[in-house]
């Protein structure tokens, strides 16, 4: 074959491929070393992490240290820690050459029966087999033959060492007694060597347990065992994985100082070098909140659930607190980290556990107050209407029902006259029978659901005021100016701006006012506006409301501000109003949809009364609204009182209410169904009660788990790009723009906090630069929130959501629990806090208020332990009627020097119910209750109770009142004589020990009663000679006397004690206002008066 001629140009000859490999190696080496590096350090930067934690902790743990050397070395140095110390030393001393002596012989017994055991065990062994072959053989003569062989070697002797060197022979039973005389004789040695030693070790522990509780720190030992831990640790994933809940959280691989038992701080994690906590030391902290641990063990309940992120990612800090797009559960910003708490607690009203809480709780709570409830449906939240609904549904079909019944018995019985057969006859009449016996069953059905009804309608209240009154209380003038922009008028205000045009102004104003009532007012003769506001100041008003404005504004703002009130008012509905919130104009009816009036009730005879026991429709029998919906409550004023009020508000105005523009366009029936268009399309009814629209729904979308929402399903509208770019805020509304917790948005805000914060800075942000009509704008007002407020309910937003967690993991108690929650909810609902304290720590309006600075004895009781304190049944009574008298109201029927009012509720069943076994339940005590039997005194026991009853050390009528109206002026606390239907016993006896304890800063003395070094508790001042060889305890002395108590008794004592001329005696203005001075009741040394707080007995 001929030879291929060679191309001229040959690639594998000509050209070189040399650098290509060379570069092509060396790019995979460096990819080769940079995969090792990426998959060792780049892919785990916890690595880093605990490096750092490695170094950082174990330098903070050698100044632990040394701090705790410190600490230990002052608790050494304390009289009683030495005194502990000596008895400690004393007791080692006393039984140590015992002990020694016994450690001996047991050292040496533990040697011979070591010996022995040897030689026994292997000679036992063969026993036993043999033994067993006797009891197994079938042969007789086997049996024998093996009998005599086991006797052989028992009787044979074996040579036994012991340790000196001694030798000694034992046939079998001789060795098996040896053996176990000399355990029983080690046993005896051992138990009288741990009766030696317990004294010692009892000592021991005392001195130890002193040093741990005195110790602010841990103990050196403690320290060093955690430098010993960190010294050994080897990076490694720190994992929680909980297969039932399906969480696998690695946190704690980078936080890991989370659950170390010291308080770490970012700056004591911070090296010496560096002048600012960086991101590791800020990962370093303990948690804010440690009590939390203890009820949310991270090993049940991990990380995740309750800050979310991606607990399981470890590859960079961005992935696992999912901040990225692939992931729907980005870790909760630090501010609103208590939004965790929503997510399971949701039932909850109240969630404070020490400093964490208070904002998801402020959000809940504004939900509410602020009405968002009124168009937003949220599971838990105002369920009235709901209830009510339901109930209305089943009436009406039991009605209908019924009506059917009585129709079809008539049928049956008409075909029984007509049947052909007595038999036929009978089956048809049984028939009849049946269905007017179902009607008797369908009628109590009917009855019970009037009940609940009647509950209902009692516990349903409106945010805003009953709109069907605007004729009889208002300035028809002022509610175009008020409705154009609330806030103008009064800054405070929780009504929100609305945007609305001047033509729905006035079309809205003309429905209300045309719909509304017009029944006659009873005149009302005019006050003394000078004791109004003395009233006004000092019955309790101001927990709600509030007065003044700017700098001088003082009260609450649960209600309104009352500044310009008489602007606005009708002096002769405003009477009414405080005599008697809950007082309607007419009753309704939900079953007729309308207001009964007199001639309704003329129609069948009856006389025109309406209340919470004349609450049936005349019309039909259904359950009546026969209450204004709204909270507030009686003050159980007279008619005089409430006009001398009511006549100082009218003189608060910053101009006369003739001033306002005419606004005769409100009697033009041509706006009224314009108006009524409106107020159905702004849900205006969410909050007010407005004629023709009592059964109108939600407007709004439910926000039962806004949170959950995909971050595509938040309508950013025209700002999306904006949103996920940052820079400039598209809000430029000045006041909106201070509404931002964090100020304008400069970093992208594309998530649920951004949206959630700048919906409710300025609700209309999202149709800006939108083409839209008037009625698909939003709708959503501007609710004027100041940036904490916003905070606050973005938290609890950004916590509703629908978890994925097991049932079990919501927070849904069915024991006690749960009473508790049940009970936040009314609390809350009635403002409770704006006058009592329920949680250490927690200020009321009053507290702050400056009336309450010098005179804080003339505060409402703190409510820390009401359900320990009180029975049950007392407690239900009370709540009902807390004048404890249904002819003399005007008065506090527990403590009637108090000038501010515990009001009238008019709590339904419903609530009662709830609220008392919320006190038992908040004080941990059993339910049903049992009352103490409290033993009978002697005659003896009698008059040495009485020593102590009046004794001077401790004048208890000094402060508490005694019906004698001279002297309970003066007065600060409760009168005994309600103590036997009031308190409970055992509380009795541990409040007269330490009331320090129970209701911090209170005015009751502290020290009253000492215990002795056999136990007994003895009175701290002095006592009778009656009381030398008394060995009970003379608290229980006291508290059953006090429970046997007597008017006569009292007033005996009263007597003895000079109360009657102390009474009339003149005393110093101060002295009266205060009831004396807390130093005066320290007569005796060992009575200790605080001051702070009093009124909590």
């Amino acid at each position: 074959m001929p030879e291929k001629p060679i191309p001229e140009y040959d690639p594998l000859v000509s050209k070189s491929y040399a650098l290509h490999y060379l570069i092509a190696t060396v790019i995979l080496i460096a990819s080769l070393f940079w995969a090792l590096w990426d998959e060792a350090f780049g892919q785990r930067p916890w690595k880093a992490f605990q490096e750092q934690w490695k170094d950082r902790y174990g330098a903070f743990l050698k100044t632990a240290k040394s701090k705790s050397a410190r600490s230990e070395k002052d608790v050494r140095q304390n009289a009683e820690y030495q005194q502990l110390e000596q008895a400690w030393k004393q007791a080692d001393h006393q039984s140590r050459s015992r002990r020694e002596e016994i450690q001996k012989h047991l050292s040496d017994l533990s040697a011979k029966i070591l010996a022995v055991q040897s030689v026994f065990t292997d000679r036992r062994a063969y026993v036993n087999a043999v033994t067993y072959e006797i009891e197994t053989d079938s042969s007789t003569s086997g049996k024998k033959s093996k009998q005599d062989d086991l006797k052989k070697f028992k009787d044979k002797l074996a040579t036994v060492e012991y340790p000196d060197g001694t030798k000694k022979k034992y046939n079998f039973d001789q060795l098996e007694e040896t053996y176990n005389d000399l355990k029983a004789e080690r046993a005896k040695l051992g138990a009288e060597l741990a009766d030696l030693l317990k004294p010692v070790t009892e000592a021991k522990t005392k001195v130890d347990e002193y040093i741990s509780e005195h110790m602010v720190d841990l103990t050196p030992g403690q320290v060093e065992g955690l430098q010993r831990k960190t010294e050994e640790w080897d990076p490694k994933i720190q994992q929680i994985n909980v297969a039932e809940a399906n969480i696998v959280d690695r946190c704690e691989s980078c936080h890991m100082g989370v659950r170390e038992p010291l308080k770490l701080t970012a700056a004591s994690m911070t090296p010496k070098d560096r002048k600012r906590p960086d991101d590791y030391a800020q990962a370093f902290v303990s948690h804010p909140e440690t009590e939390l641990l203890k009820t949310h063990d991270p090993e049940k309940f991990g990380c995740s659930p309750c800050h979310q992120g991606n607990g399981r990612a470890t590859t960079s800090v961005e992935k696992a607190h999912g901040n990225y797009e692939h992931w729907l559960w980005p870790l909760f910003p630090k501010e609103n980290v208590e939004a965790g708490c929503q997510t399971c607690h949701a039932a909850d009203m109240v969630l404070v556990s020490g400093d964490v809480g208070w904002n998801v709780s402020e959000g809940k709570d504004l939900f509410r107050q602020r009405g968002c409830n009124g168009c937003h449906r949220y599971e838990g939240y105002d369920k009235e209407p709901e209830n009510l609904q339901s109930v209305d549904q089943q009436l009406k079909q039991l009605e209908t029902e019924k009506k059917d019944n009585v129709k079809q018995a008539a049928d049956f019985m008409k075909q029984a006259d007509a049947a052909q057969s007595n038999e036929e006859a009978n089956r048809l009449n049984d028939k009849a029978v049946g269905l007017k016996v179902a009607n008797s069953k369908i009628d109590g059905r009917i009855q019970q659901l009037d009940f609940q009804s009647h509950s209902l309608m009692q516990d349903m209240k409106k945010i805003g005021p009953n709109l069907k009154d605007v004729q009889l209380k208002l300035n028809k003038n002022w509610i175009p100016v008020w409705l154009r922009k609330p806030t103008d008028f009064r800054p405070t205000t929780k009504m929100p701006n609305f945007r609305l045009r001047d033509d729905q102004i006035k079309a809205i104003s003309a429905y209300i006012w045309q719909s509304a009532l017009t029944d006659p007012l009873p005149k009302q003769k005019p006050g003394n506006a000078e004791h109004g506001k003395e009233l006004f100041e000092t019955r309790g008003c101001l927990a709600c409301h509030s007065i003044d404005e700017g700098d001088q504004m003082q009260g609450g703002t649960f209600a309104a501000n009352l500044r310009r009130v008489g602007e606005k008012a009708n002096y002769d509905y405003l009477v009414r109003w405080i005599h008697n919130a809950r007082e309607r104009t007419r009753p309704y009816c939900p079953y007729e949809k309308k207001d009964i009036g007199p001639e309704d009730y003329a129609k069948k005879g009856l006389a025109y009364v309406f209340d919470l026991e004349h609450s049936q429709c005349p019309n039909d029998g259904h359950e009546l609204q026969v209450q204004n919906m709204t909270v507030m409550p009686s003050l159980r004023l007279s008619v005089e009182d409430a006009q001398d009020i009511a006549t100082f508000l009218e003189t608060q105005k910053k101009q006369d209410s003739s001033s306002y523009a005419d606004a005769s366009f409100m009697d033009d029936p041509k706006l009224k169904n314009e108006g009524k268009k409106w107020i159905r399309h702004y849900g205006c009814a969410g909050c007010h009660e407005i004629s023709g629209f009592e059964d109108e729904g939600r407007i709004g979308t439910e926000l039962t788990f806004e949170g959950s929402k995909p971050i595509e399903r938040l309508d950013f509208a025209l700002f999306t790009e904006a949103a996920q770019r940052g820079g400039k805020d598209p809000i430029s509304n000045p006041e909106d723009l201070q509404r931002l917790p964090d100020g304008p948005a400069k970093a992208p805000w594309y998530n649920h906090k951004g949206f959630f914060e700048h919906k409710l800075a300025e609700p209309d942000i999202y149709d800006k630069g939108m083409i839209k009509s008037d009625t698909e704008k939003l709708r959503m007002p501007n609710v004027h929130l100041t940036k904490d407020q916003v905070r606050a309910i973005t938290t609890f937003l950004l916590g509703s959501q629908e978890t994925s967690l097991p049932a079990s993991y919501q927070y849904k108690p069915q024991d006690a629990r749960h009473d508790i929650q049940e009970g936040w909810w009314i609390v809350k609902k009635y403002n409770c806090m704006g006058c009592h304290q329920f949680i250490p720590g927690q200020k009321t309006i009053l507290m702050g208020m400056q009336r309450y600075q010098d005179a804080q004895e003339q505060l409402p009781p703190k409510l820390l332990t009401e359900g320990a304190r009180v029975d049950p049944e007392w407690l239900r009574r009370f709540l009902s009627n807390p004048a404890l008298n249904d002819k003399d109201t005007n008065r506090n029927g527990v403590r009637p020097y108090l000038q501010v009012r515990m009001p009238t509720f008019s709590f339904s069943d419903n609530e009662l119910r709830k609220l008392v076994r919320f006190f038992q339940a908040l004080s941990q005590q059993p339910i049903p209750y049992i009352p103490e039997q409290v033993p009978t005194l002697t005659a003896k026991e009698s008059d040495m109770a009485r020593s102590l009853f009046s004794s001077t050390a401790a004048p208890c009528l000094k402060c508490h009142a005694t019906g004698n109206s001279q002297h309970d002026k003066i007065a600060t606390a409760p009168n005994f004589l309600l103590a036997k239907e009031r308190l409970k016993p055992d509380w009795v006896e541990r409040w007269i020990t330490d009331p320090q304890a129970i209701s911090p800063g209170t005015s009751m003395p502290s020290g009253l009663f000492k215990q002795q070094q056999n136990g007994q508790w003895v009175f701290a001042g002095p006592t009778p000679p009656s009381f030398q060889g008394y060995d009970k305890d003379h608290r229980k002395l006291l508290t059953d006397y006090i429970f046997q108590l007597t008017p006569q008794e009292q007033r005996r004592v009263a007597a003895a004690m000079g109360h009657a001329q102390a009474s009339s005696s003149g005393r110093s203005s101060k002295n009266k206002a205060s009831g004396g001075s807390a130093r005066q009741l320290e007569t005796h040394p060992a009575v200790r008066q605080s001051a702070s707080n009093g009124g909590s007995r």
